[in-house]
């Protein structure tokens, strides 16, 4: 028998390197937990701020009908002010071609 037990010291490295591999597991879980907790209440807010705009919509064009005197014009209105609104939100976002990336060299610091 030596100075140090090799068996006994392989058996401590080994239960350490278990214990911190648990302690990574939890602090993994408990994140993923809490993201999942925040993806949640994100898609319930969501789902009601969609619910609200729905119905938001659906009294502008109802009034709009009165307003017009007509049974469909007021939804064909909010329908159309809809559409020009997405295409301007699609036409804003600028979506880069292959040919129109540019590397680090060619960015002209001085523009």
């Amino acid at each position: 028998m030596g100075l140090f037990d090799n068996n006994r010291l392989i058996e401590l490295v080994t239960n350490y390197i278990k214990t911190q591999l648990e302690l990574i597991k939890l602090d993994i879980q408990e994140k993923l937990e809490d993201l999942l907790s925040r993806l949640f209440k994100f898609m319930l807010a969501s789902f009601a701020i969609v619910i609200t705009l729905i119905f938001l919509l659906l009294g502008m064009a109802n009034f709009l009908n009165s307003y017009l005197q007509s049974s469909y014009l007021g939804y064909f209105s909010v329908a159309g002010v809809l559409f020009l609104i997405s295409l301007l939100i699609i036409y804003s976002m600028k979506i880069p071609e292959k040919n129109e990336s540019k590397t680090a060299e060619e960015i002209d610091i001085t523009e």
